[in-house]
């Protein structure tokens, strides 16, 4: 699971990961970012709680942030020795991608899927994401690597065989569960209502693409 920032491995893909777990797939999170931008945008925008906990540094936010991400990952079910964080920081991680690459090659190369952000994406560091996790499939040659493209800042256009839809229904309080361990964010509005949200969704779309199908389709 490959997580720009924290908390994108709940949105994205929460459910599954649980339901991977409870059918006995070792599964590792890998969180890219620090989420120290977290409060940029919202404060820019006037969207976020005027009160102490947002009056802080960038680098407490971080370190906030980060601890959060363990919290959501182990209430996900994922082994300690499964949860890696790179420390880049967040609205900078375009600038990092070789040594990203280089990073996490010890940690996927023995991996049969990967789960990613999709192409042409707005975000930055979603984009970078996709690019490294590509680039170090490439790398290391893994030709028959599954790719599953979740739609964070970029539609899903995946039709037929290359949609895959995971049914969450029995697991979507605890996804929602694991978003509100991102306490953090909660004083930014757009992550209150995305939150509530949570708890209608019944499945997880992913498109599903093999390397040999880079460049051929908009998510991928």
């Amino acid at each position: 699971m490959f997580a720009p920032h924290p908390d994108d491995e709940s949105y994205s893909a929460g459910g599954s990961i649980m339901k991977w777990l409870n059918e006995d797939h070792e599964v590792h999170i890998i969180w890219f970012t620090d989420g120290r931008a977290g409060y940029r945008k919202a404060r820019e925008e006037n969207t976020l709680d005027d009160c102490e906990a947002t009056k802080i540094s960038e680098d407490q936010l971080a370190k906030i942030r980060l601890a959060e991400a363990d919290a959501a990952g182990e209430f996900l079910g994922v082994k300690k020795e499964n949860r890696h964080f790179l420390n880049f920081y967040d609205q900078e991680l375009q600038d990092h991608i070789d040594n990203a690459v280089e990073k996490i090659k010890d940690i996927v190369r023995n991996a049969d899927l990967f789960v990613i952000p999709s192409n042409n994406n707005d975000h930055p560091d979603h984009q970078a994401t996709h690019d490294i996790a590509v680039k170090v499939a490439q790398e290391l040659n893994m030709s028959n690597l599954n790719f599953y493209i979740y739609y964070l800042h970029a539609p899903l256009k995946a039709r037929g065989e290359h949609l895959i839809k995971n049914r969450i229904r029995n697991l979507r309080f605890k996804v929602y569960q694991a978003l509100k361990l991102h306490k953090s964010q909660f004083y930014t509005k757009d992550m209150k209502w995305q939150t509530e949200a949570m708890k209608e969704r019944r499945t997880e779309r992913f498109g599903f693409y093999y390397l040999k199908d880079k460049g051929k389709f908009y998510n991928f």
